[in-house]
């Protein structure tokens, strides 16, 4: 061989322009790579090669031709044991500062481990690489030694400045200034990029290639056999060229040209090749543990908690060490390479081998190859009030409800087995403050009759059976009732109904369902709270939607001090919050204990509530109302007397004005502790004389002295009787109905039927004068009588004649004798995504989870099943608090990869020119419609709708949820697990298992005090009038509180767009439900359809609700898709001349749609 020279003497700048051929790249990233390695060299993102043999610090690409530079990447080497190596590399990306060695990451100086995320920043590490990832659009893979990969989105393309050229995809031209070729080293020299105090000079810099001839080995070596598939991919001869240099440049032999070789391997990959094995032993690499060196392992490798990462890694592959075929890494043990049967799993923070398992009260799960197969159990469901306007329902649903009557919480609607009533009233100024003031169980033996019994609690703890009041313990064959301490009571039935009510610090109700029960029950946990009545004079209530902390600084501190108690990580409660997501708990006693004028005893409800509900699942808390809520830590009693014949007829206060049912059962002689003759027992079983007795309206107590109103009358409370000076009369047709003179046992106005409520049994505890329709007749809810034969259906408080049919969802529901009669179709559902990760699963949960990772939205590959599709998304934030700007989504279908990213679609991969996608823009919106039953819609910003059809039902997972029908389960891990913890959930949906966890956020709107005042304006554009049409039909509270924390959040501009996005999302939902809302105005997140008229042109303009079916060139027969509906967005008024819209121009075209164009490949 020639003569070899030794690295550390020579001074080498080689520029080496090629202009070879390559005849295919079928590899997305081959243009668009710029690749530094071994003994010096670089090869440009346009294909030249360059050799820089020098330890200066260099930039090797910027944004120079910006106004704003989004990035610059700056490298520096050094020689170890006469190798060359990389020792520093600086980024500036986005604002953040990386600075990475072999050893260490700093970013923006501060020392940090891995994996890392700052910004739009995200480093990872492997075990033996760094993988950096910007989401402006660079990655950089840096093998922790010689070699670095920049690879570049092409929306940089002649854009960038460096040592790796300016992307234009032209050859040489950066060589050439003024017409005049430039000196490589003057070229290098342009980008050197000295410290502050250093001069870094290269010495003896050359332009020649030392006097040596290795032409022969070089060549044999690229154009051995293992390279053969490879030829047509990658410039040959250059790499030949640059082997030469690296033999005369080395003192060793064979091996100086191994990393060149390696380097050649990577861009063979890169393009589409498959090098064959090439190393020699001079060459051979070693491997760690199990593991085997590979040419192309990916770079999302699978492992024993990512079975599938390797599926939609769009990275490209690397040389490095891999698992063997057939195995993946356990990155729960670390122990190497494993078969999948042999991975463990993790609940928990607690490892569990194969085979192992672990009880739930309503679960059990057994670890199988790295997955939790869970088994569900029979549990009883529960339904709730809480704080006197919660409902919590039997299917986990969750909304607030400030009701002014009697309601119907639950009732068996395939018989009459059971019915519970809730009377919910006004308690305070405002009305957002309401009670529960008591529950009532009717229970039948006969479904035929109606109830049997009757049992009302009141919220003093009075209990009444069919209506005489009752004293505790009660038992009989049917019903046991006691109290199970000071504050709870238990009413257990033979049905499989019970009924946990709590009675202090508030009036709460638990009930509980046998699994025999469910699915047999109605209520409202139904549907529209305000439908369930069972009162026809009670008037709709108005729902309120303000939050009551928004009112005051110091209620809310109060609040947010004693409620935040309850998600304290190492708090008193943090044992079941693994079991029980407190969250709920917390925003439900923020609202109560702002709202009520006894902040404190609501919000010991609440925190109780808590208590209460971690207690059914097994888990228990000691001592914790030394923490909070501690305030709450016998003889006759004084007043009453003793006697061995006493009677109860008669010594109540309630006896002074309302029949005492007691008198009237013979009794046998009793004694005991009561009143004596002229006192009465009052509601806190204290015995006073008349002239303190309070008065009893339907069993709501008006103190003595104190005036209430009864049926628009004042009444007066004297000597334990209400003195109303009732005038009997009333509106024709109505007649009065007088109590006092109807007889005992006779119902009053509290069972007028009404077209409401004539499916309704009536439970009366007490008969109420006052204006009824004559006999034979019904209310119809607005002050008139009908026949019930005239009475029409009610849909979210709206009135339907009969013969007259509405649309729910895809059926079509017919009004027919009262009723709805509906088709029974399956319908399509949607998933929803918006803002700053704000979720609602095709089951209807809503959750927020905002990660900076890419998760997997919806797949149908669950649990280890070979599925067809899946989509990806990942948030890109901006502001302080690191909110969501905008969303890049990822569409996998078989062979194809679809992204959705910057405003515009791309495909990155396809099987061939038969594509399975339609592609079409509709108003603001991108809609993608894939195989039959998936369809997207996307805002091109951080809004996405997924919709599917019925077919999918049961056989899809991911953060989208399970889809079947149960918000229950939506929560279920990747690895197959249901948890209730956002953040478990979320975390384990992330596509690559070394991207960091999500981690709890703040309030932004507290760490940005100065932005909630005008969030909250703002935002109450969606509880205001102009959305008031959609209230009924979709619960804005959610939308709202999510404007709020998203405009909070937007704190470095674009904060208008946050709130648009998150009006923009209710609106959308609010069209969903069959309203169509117009809420943009010029002053309110305008949009400018104007921009798209020629001057003086009018055919542009915006709709709320566009047609989904217009005629275009890539629909030019106007098909419709029941997948797609009504978008926002600019539409043009097509003239009958030029019918078809152009997607792409945004105008119209001919007739013939001729003039029609459009690449699907990326626009």
């Amino acid at each position: 061989m020639g003569t070899k020279q030794p690295i550390s003497t020579i001074g080498l700048l080689l520029l080496l322009p090629i202009f070879s051929s390559v005849l295919a790249q079928t590899d997305f990233h081959v243009n668009r790579v710029c690749s530094t390695w071994g003994n010096f060299h670089l090869k440009t993102f346009d294909g030249d090669f360059i050799q820089l043999p020098s330890t200066c610090n260099y930039v090797l690409t910027s944004d120079c031709k910006n106004s704003y530079e989004d990035f610059n990447i700056q490298i520096r080497r050094q020689i170890v044991n006469e190798n060359a190596t990389i020792s520093e590399i600086v980024m500036k990306l986005e604002g953040a500062v990386v600075e990475l060695t072999k050893t260490t990451v700093i970013i923006n100086g501060q020392l940090v481990s891995l994996p890392a995320i700052v910004g739009g920043v995200t480093i990872e590490k492997a075990l033996s690489s760094l993988t950096i990832k910007a989401k402006l659009g660079i990655r950089a893979f840096w093998n922790l030694d010689d070699s670095l990969d920049i690879e570049m989105d092409e929306k940089y393309k002649g854009l960038t400045c460096g040592l790796c050229g300016d992307f234009n995809g032209v050859q040489s031209n950066e060589f050439i200034q003024n017409g005049i070729q430039l000196s490589a080293a003057n070229y290098a020299d342009r980008y050197k990029m000295d410290g502050p105090t250093e001069t870094c000079r290269d010495q003896n810099l050359v332009e020649s290639i030392p006097d040596c001839d290795e032409k022969v080995f070089c060549t044999e070596l690229f154009n051995s056999t293992a390279f053969s598939d490879c030829k047509n991919l990658v410039d040959t001869d250059a790499f030949i060229k640059v082997c030469e240099i690296d033999m005369c440049q080395c003192g060793n032999g064979e091996s100086c040209v191994c990393k060149t070789a390696s380097e050649f391997s990577r861009q063979c990959v890169h393009a589409g090749g498959e090098p064959g094995p090439w190393r020699t032993a001079s060459c051979a690499r070693t491997c760690p543990l199990t593991m085997e060196f590979k040419e192309c392992g990916s770079a999302c490798p699978n492992t024993c908690s990512q079975q599938e990462a390797s599926e939609t890694c769009d990275f490209h592959c690397h040389d490095g060490c891999f698992c063997p075929t057939g195995t993946v890494y356990d990155d729960i043990n670390h122990s190497g390479c494993v078969a999948v049967s042999q991975c463990s799993c993790m609940h928990k923070h607690e490892m569990f081998l194969p085979g192992e398992s672990y009880d739930l009260p309503c679960t059990t799960c057994v670890c199988q190859g790295g997955l939790w197969k869970c088994t569900e159990k029979d549990c009883p469901s529960t339904c709730s009030v809480e704080g006197g306007s919660h409902i919590n329902t039997f299917d986990g649903k969750v909304y607030t409800f400030h009701g002014d009557c009697s309601y119907t919480l639950t009732r068996h609607c395939e018989g009459s087995l059971f019915t519970v009533l809730v009377d919910l009233v006004k308690c305070g100024l405002s009305d957002t403050e309401t009670c529960l003031r008591a529950v009532t169980l009717g229970l039948s033996t006969n479904s035929s009759v109606g109830p049997t019994q009757i049992i009302k609690i009141q919220s003093g703890g009075q209990v009444y059976v069919n209506k005489i009041i009752s004293q505790l313990p009660l038992f009989t064959n049917d019903l046991s009732i006691f109290m199970v301490s000071s504050t709870y009571m238990l009413v257990n039935t033979n049905v499989g109904l019970q009924l946990m009510v709590q009675l202090s610090p508030i009036m709460q109700v638990f009930v509980t369902l046998d699994t025999a029960l469910e699915g047999t029950t109605c209520g409202t946990a139904c549907s529209f709270a305000n439908s369930w009545k069972t009162r026809a004079d009670c008037p709709d209530v108005t729902t309120r939607f303000g939050h009551p902390c928004s009112q005051g600084v110091t209620n809310e501190r109060y609040a947010q001090y004693w409620c935040s108690k309850l998600t304290e990580t190492n708090g008193v409660f943090s044992s079941c919050h693994a079991v029980i997501d407190p969250a709920v708990y917390k925003d439900n006693c923020m609202y109560d204990s702002c709202n009520c004028e006894n902040s404190e005893d609501c919000m010991c409800a609440a925190v109780s509530s808590y208590v209460h509900a971690c207690s059914i699942l097994g888990v228990y808390f000691n001592d914790w109302r030394s923490v909070i809520c501690s305030k709450y830590v016998s003889d006759c009693p004084a007043g009453t007397v003793y006697s061995y014949n006493m009677t109860y007829c008669g010594r109540t206060c309630r006896s002074l004005n309302q029949v005492d049912y007691s008198c009237q059962i013979d009794t046998d002689v009793v004694d005991g502790c009561g009143c004596d003759l002229g006192t009465y027992m009052n509601e806190n079983s204290q015995c006073v004389n008349s002239s303190s007795c309070p008065c009893y309206d339907q069993d709501i107590i008006i103190q003595a002295g104190e005036t209430t109103t009864k049926d628009s009358v004042t009444c007066y409370c004297r000597n334990g009787a209400l003195d109303c000076g009732v005038i009997q009369i009333c509106p024709s047709p109505m007649v009065f109905f007088d109590c006092s003179v109807s007889g005992i046992g006779l119902s009053g106005v509290e069972c007028q039927k009404s077209c409401h409520t004539l499916d309704m049994a009536c439970i009366s505890s007490g008969c109420v004068s006052g204006c009824m329709c004559p006999s034979g007749r019904v209310s119809d809810g607005r002050g008139g009588c009908v026949l019930e034969s005239d009475c029409p259906c009610v849909y979210n408080g709206k009135t339907y004649k009969s013969g007259d049919a509405l649309t729910v969802d895809c059926n079509t529901c017919t009004c027919t004798n009262r009723k709805f009669e509906c088709t029974q179709n399956k319908c399509d559902e949607v998933c929803s995504i918006y803002g700053d990760g704000h979720y609602t699963t095709f089951d209807e949960k809503k959750y927020d989870f905002s990660g900076l990772c890419e998760y997997t939205l919806v797949e149908d590959f669950c649990e280890g099943t070979n599925g067809t599709f899946r989509v990806i998304t990942e948030n890109v934030p901006c502001g302080s608090t690191g909110t969501t700007c905008s969303r890049s989504i990822k569409i996998f279908m078989g062979g194809n990869e679809f992204h959705l990213t910057d405003e515009k679609y791309m495909v990155l991969k396809g099987t061939g020119s038969d594509f399975p996608v339609q592609v079409r823009k509709m108003g603001l919106y991108i809609v993608v419609v894939l195989k039959p039953g998936l369809a997207l819609m996307w805002d091109q910003k951080t809004s996405l709708f997924i919709r599917l059809s019925p077919t999918y039902q049961g056989q899809v997972c991911g953060l989208c949820g399970n889809f079947d029908g149960n918000s229950k389960n939506d929560f279920t891990t990747r690895s197959g697990e249901t948890v209730v913890d956002t953040l478990a959930f979320g975390n384990s949906w992330k596509v690559s298992p070394s991207c960091p966890n999500a981690e709890p956020s703040s309030d932004p709107c507290t760490a940005n005090p100065y932005r909630a005042a005008w969030s909250q304006k703002q935002c109450s554009i969606i509880n205001s009038i102009t959305f008031q049409e959609c209230h009924s039909m979709v619960d804005p509270g959610p939308y709202y509180q999510a404007c709020k924390t998203d405009s909070c959040a937007c704190d470095t501009g674009g904060d208008c767009e946050c709130f648009c996005t998150a009006v923009a999302s209710y609106a959308k939902a609010c069209t969903e439900a069959g309203a169509c809302v117009r809420w943009r105005t010029p002053k309110i997140c305008p949009v400018f359809c104007d921009y798209y008229n020629y001057p003086s042109g009018c055919e542009w303009h915006y709709r709320p609700c566009g047609a989904p079916c217009m005629k275009t060139c890539r629909n030019p027969t106007g098909d419709c898709s029941n997948l797609i509906t009504a978008l926002e967005g600019c539409y043009p008024n097509c003239p009958s001349r030029s019918p078809f819209f152009d997607e792409e121009q945004m105008n119209s075209c001919s007739s013939s749609g001729i003039s029609c164009s459009y690449d699907v490949t990326s626009k």
